[in-house]
């Protein structure tokens, strides 16, 4: 067996010496054959590499990163046909990199061939991000780069102490160095208070790299959670990033930046399914990174074929869309029924399966709460977006192949709400539900129909209008802290060896004063 992700890093080389219609074609047909190769992978290892005195081993199929490839590569696909009209070689041969690194930390089977992927992530989307001709990217993309070095430093740190006491590279749940792993984990997949560094890059860079960002990094993060942190208790702080997620995002008047705090709050349902950590939860949690892959995915295109028909993306220029563009607005109108988990929708597999997992009343509660802001903010952004009335000029019409990827999606979305118990059984996932039971469909409506009375009735609130931005990044702070730290003491440390010896001598004379005492 070979690791799927080795399949686009060659690719990514194969692009990078080609050029037009041949290029375009490639790409599309690495995505596909990459998506053919993990269906048909077996359950089990393979590829086993001796580096050093370790057994690296390149390849481990289970049915959850099976379930997880699938998804990543046939929405790699959409992607890249999505794209076809926008790509260049860097995006190219970047998007086949990350997309890859992503691929191969699903299949890796030890703990540093997953950290070098891992890398591999980090480094690619960073220069995806970057443009030096805009300045808002090269800061943001600095940012970026800088909390995922922090979280792969932690990562790599947490696995060297977890080897050195074990002995074992193997892929599982870790017994040692469990700080670093969390804080590893806690960056890739945004959870809040450290989720600054999505709103600020998904939301500047060209929309067809925002689709692509949108589907990786942050499913990587989730994953990473599922296989390394089963002794970790989480499921109340899923809560927490649920809820607070939500928040953000009903601020927001910026489409992709609402889209980006609502990632934040759609992790937080997985780590409360994967938190629970029955086969319900678990099932419904990884599902639920599937569906999310999907249907958020889809929000981001819709808002890029907006962005490329219209040039705006802010709610407060926007409205009267759905008669001018039609196929965009029922891809958009699918993609918020799922996400606010509506019945035949795929997002209502997902939440139910996570909301049975546990009867815990925090976690019933929380997740009812987080459900009514997630209508709210989708019934934001369809009305105000696509159906009020207003008149804004379509300056181009979106190309076939945009609408071809999103229809795409959005079927998909369709039949996996409607056959959930075969995508089940097709991963073995070990779940059966009747999804269609008044009891599961009236649980599934109950938030949806709240937000709906108070859309109606907050609606010259929750109306997009002007107000002050109010940054609440600490990181900054802390960073401006270090800088002026290091300042000081680059002026103290001068070269004056007689000043030296003198600290020296009176910190000896303290410590001796010390002792005397």
């Amino acid at each position: 067996m070979v690791n799927p992700g080795f399949i686009y890093l060659l690719g990514a080389v194969i692009l990078y010496f080609t050029k037009g219609k041949l290029r375009d074609f490639l790409a599309v047909m690495i995505s596909a054959i990459g998506l053919l190769w993990i269906y048909n992978l077996p359950v089990g290892e393979g590829m086993k590499v001796a580096f050093l005195d370790l057994d690296l081993i390149l390849v481990n199929v289970n049915n959850i990163s099976r379930l997880v490839g699938v998804v990543f590569a046939f929405f790699g696909l959409c992607t890249m046909i999505y794209s076809l009209v926008f790509s260049d070689k860097k995006f190219y041969v970047l998007s086949h990199i990350y997309v890859g690194g992503s691929l191969a930390v699903l299949f890796a089977g030890d703990l540093f061939s997953f950290y070098f992927f891992w890398e591999v992530m980090t480094i690619s989307s960073y220069f995806l991000i970057f443009d030096r001709t805009k300045p808002i990217t090269e800061q943001t993309s600095y940012y970026y780069f800088l909390m995922h070095l922090v979280g792969g430093v932690s990562l790599l740190w947490g696995v060297l102490m977890n080897y050195s006491i074990t002995g074992s590279i193997l892929l599982r749940t870790v017994e040692y160095g469990l700080p670093f792993f969390i804080l590893a984990v806690a960056i890739k997949l945004a959870f809040v208070g450290f989720h600054t560094w999505l709103p600020r890059n998904y939301s500047n860079v060209p929309f067809h790299i925002s689709v692509l960002l949108s589907a990786y990094t942050t499913k990587v993060g989730v994953y990473a959670l599922y296989r390394l942190l089963g002794a970790v208790s989480v499921q109340y702080a899923g809560v927490v990033t649920a809820i607070v997620g939500v928040l953000f995002a009903l601020q927001q008047t910026e489409v992709r930046k609402l889209l980006s705090y609502h990632i934040v709050s759609q992790i937080g349902y997985m780590i409360v399914g994967i938190g629970v950590r029955n086969s319900y939860g678990i099932a419904g949690g990884m599902l639920h990174l599937t569906n999310n892959i999907l249907y958020k995915g889809l929000l981001f295109m819709v808002i890029g074929t907006v962005i490329y028909s219209t040039d705006k993306e802010d709610l407060i220029d926007l409205g009267g869309l759905s008669k001018k563009l039609p196929i965009t607005t029922f891809c958009g109108v699918i993609a918020s029924l799922a996400i606010a988990g509506a019945p035949f929708l795929s997002g209502h597999v997902s939440k139910i399966l996570i909301k049975n997992a546990s009867s815990d009343p925090i976690l019933v509660w929380g997740l009812f709460v987080a459900g009514i802001g997630t209508t709210l903010s989708f019934l934001k952004v369809m009305y105000f977006g696509f159906f009020r009335k207003r008149e804004v000029e379509v300056k181009r019409k979106p190309n076939k192949l945009m609408l071809g990827s999103m229809l795409f999606v959005a079927g998909t979305i369709i039949a996996v709400g409607l056959m959930p118990n075969v995508i089940t059984d097709l991963f073995n996932l070990g779940v059966q539900a009747d999804y269609f039971s008044l009891s599961y469909m009236w649980k599934s409506l109950q938030p949806m129909l709240l937000a709906l009375i108070i859309f109606k009735l907050a609606h010259d609130i929750i109306e997009p209008h002007e107000h002050d931005h109010v940054d609440r990044d600490i990181y900054p702070v802390i960073g401006y802290g270090i800088n002026y730290v290091g300042g000081v003491l680059s002026k103290v440390q001068n070269g004056d060896v007689s000043r030296y010896i003198l600290w020296l001598l009176t910190t000896l004379a303290i410590v001796w004063v010390s002792f005397l005492v």
